[in-house]
């Protein structure tokens, strides 16, 4: 495909990336990394064990995962409208029942509501931008997810401003449920009154859902393929790496390095930088590499983790979070990418909906069993060595997958240049179309 049309699929999309990226700061990014920030103050108040704490994230993810395919029904069946606004008001609420969060239900509620929050957001994001996008999916969807390292990168800031002050940490979730309630959802609402093809889009039903196709059949339709497994368990495996490092390495380096918050907050900030660029930047891999650029992000995921444990000092500490954040910038990216690349275009929503609940299960498992390992060894070491395997299985059990609906840019050319000189010839179809 020409530079020109690439330039023009974003130009034409812009204002949608932008608000897109801005709702997934507030109401998914922030809200998603002040987790590990609330783990020691509630084990301090409460009493409750560093498993425990973490459970709040398997009760957002196991939400998550099945608000996922209820998602990709209501996206392919009404469109992403609703699903959008669910999410933001479904986060505002979570972020308020944090005051009330004085016993373990009400705190693993709270956690489940950002689940249905972020599982709303993302997930109709994923399809929203899948579908607007066909030459630059990756690079959209890169920019539309670094909103969760943006959030990633202020984070640390609001919650140390505020700790320091001596707010309690149910007292500062709850401030910034206002964001959920004054920013994501009146622009969400003013966006979507407006008439114009993107909101068409946005608004528009899947063929397959009117065909009557349900869920269930749909899922027995993918799941016959074997490369299919391979794929769902390969995002299960590394979902639950990334996200046990993302909600324990606070506490790894506060209590298994003895770093105080104060000391690295300005170097988890400024390399959070790299995380943002990394999730533009692996977007534009895959959308020119595919499934061999997945596994790469995979393969940098199991070092990263591994490089935890030598940290002792600034350049240990700084290597391991540079190298963190850049296999991070590829995770999440890669779900909707090797979707529409592998699986296809057709009902993408309830597509991504089943491949969400892998992301999801990972999400849910990966934190609170790296919790109990370091419950039971009384630190970080084996969890951690165990969990780098797990990203580099997840790795390998990509090798046999090769993209079937995704031609290389050099073929895209190609079918361009036959299009021009014979304008009555058949294009280039990829593999699986």
């Amino acid at each position: 495909m020409s530079a020109a049309s690439t330039r023009q699929e974003l130009k034409d999309n812009w204002v949608v990336l932008l608000i897109a990226f801005l709702l997934v700061l507030i109401s998914f990014g922030i809200p998603n990394f002040s987790l590990p920030y609330i783990y020691q103050p509630a084990m301090a108040e409460f009493g409750w064990s560093n498993a425990q704490v973490n459970l709040i994230s398997t009760a957002k993810f196991l939400v998550g995962a099945v608000a996922a395919l209820g998602m990709g029904i209501m996206i392919d069946k009404i469109g992403g409208k609703v699903a959008v606004l669910l999410g933001t008001l479904s986060g505002g609420v979570a972020m308020l029942l944090f005051y009330y969060a004085t016993n373990l239900g009400i705190y693993y509620l709270a956690g489940g509501m950002l689940g249905l929050s972020a599982a709303s957001i993302v997930a109709a994001m994923k399809v929203v931008v899948s579908r607007l996008f066909d030459i630059n999916q990756g690079l959209a969807i890169g920019i539309v997810l670094s909103g969760t390292s943006a959030g990633q990168f202020v984070t640390p800031w609001i919650w140390g401003g505020f700790l320091e002050a001596g707010y309690n940490w149910r007292i500062i979730f709850t401030t910034l449920s206002l964001g959920s309630f004054l920013i994501s959802t009146p622009l969400w609402l003013i966006f979507m009154s407006k008439k114009g093809a993107t909101q068409d889009v946005i608004n528009a039903s899947s063929k397959g859902h009117s065909e009557g196709l349900t869920m269930w059949g749909h899922f027995k339709e993918v799941c016959k393929e074997k490369g299919f497994w391979l794929l769902a368990i390969a995002i299960f495996l590394v979902s639950a790496v990334d996200q046990a490092m993302m909600q324990n390495y606070v506490t790894f380096l506060r209590v298994d390095r003895g770093l105080n918050y104060r000391d690295f907050i300005w170097l988890v900030s400024l390399v959070t930088v790299l995380a943002i660029a990394a999730k533009i930047g692996s977007g534009w891999i895959y959308d020119r590499f595919s499934i061999p650029g997945i596994r790469l992000f995979y393969f940098l995921l199991g070092v990263s983790v591994i490089l935890a444990l030598p940290v002792a000092g600034v350049f240990t500490l700084s290597l391991f979070l540079i190298v963190r954040n850049v296999a991070h910038g590829g995770m999440i990216v890669e779900a909707p990418v090797i979707t529409k690349h592998y699986l296809g275009p057709r009902n993408l929503g309830m597509t991504i909906g089943i491949v969400s609940v892998c992301v999801n299960l990972g999400f849910a498992a990966g934190p609170p069993l790296l919790g109990w390992l370091y419950d039971i060894n009384g630190n970080y070491t084996m969890g951690l060595v165990i969990y780098s395997g797990v990203a580099i299985l997840a790795g390998c059990l990509l090798l046999p997958l090769k993209p079937r609906y995704w031609l290389p840019p050099r073929e895209r050319e190609k079918k361009d240049e036959v299009q021009v000189q014979n304008p009555g010839t058949a294009p280039i179809q990829p593999a699986g179309a």
